[in-house]
């Protein structure tokens, strides 16, 4: 089913509300600055699936200063203030830390779709939209990234491989476009 909206996860409240806060506090900058964003100022139901990470300095890792409850349920473990080099390994570990690069590199939103295993539920759609957030100083530079992570059911069948993952840049103009559709229809949660 599809909204009608302009955004790639236009059917996801969770993703949605997330754009929703960030493209609030940006206001008539192009990013918002680290001291707008407040998780206490945010829908109730983003926390369980947000994150906060800063890039390291070391390459592509970085360090995840939060990270919602559903998140830590999901891994098994709280790895906040841990870094990606801590946590992760392999091609896993290289694809997250490409998507984190690609937002600090680029100052662009970006949403990206994957699907995972899991013991309990076996296979679902992983859904994450990562949004660049400046220092508090002048510099315009992305020095966090704010996120959220989803899940659903995968629609795959038995047997099927499951989709390759792919991730699609957001310029903020179509976020914003996006944003004001969604609070159109009403499908944002009051912040």
């Amino acid at each position: 089913m599809t909204s009608g909206l302009s955004l790639p996860f236009a059917d996801d409240r969770i993703l949605l509300n997330l754009a929703a806060y960030w493209s609030a506090k940006r206001g008539s900058a192009m990013l918002p600055p680290r001291r707008s964003i407040d998780p206490l100022d945010m829908p109730r139901r983003l926390l369980p699936y947000l994150s906060l990470a800063e890039p390291t300095g070391q390459g592509a890792v970085v360090r995840f200063r939060l990270l919602g409850t559903e998140l830590v349920q999901r891994a098994g473990r709280d790895d906040t203030g841990k870094t990606s080099a801590e946590i992760m390994h392999g091609p896993y570990r290289d694809y997250i830390e490409q998507l984190y690069a690609t937002v600090i590199a680029d100052a662009q939103p970006l949403y990206a779709e994957t699907s995972r295993t899991w013991p309990e539920e076996g296979m679902s759609r992983v859904r994450r939209l990562l949004l660049p957030v400046t220092g508090d100083d002048e510099t315009g530079r992305v020095a966090f990234v704010l996120g959220a992570q989803s899940w659903s059911p995968a629609t795959e069948t038995a047997g099927k491989q499951p989709p390759r993952p792919r991730q699609k840049p957001i310029a903020v103009e179509s976020l914003e476009k996006g944003v004001l559709q969604a609070t159109f229809r009403g499908l944002l949660d009051a912040i």
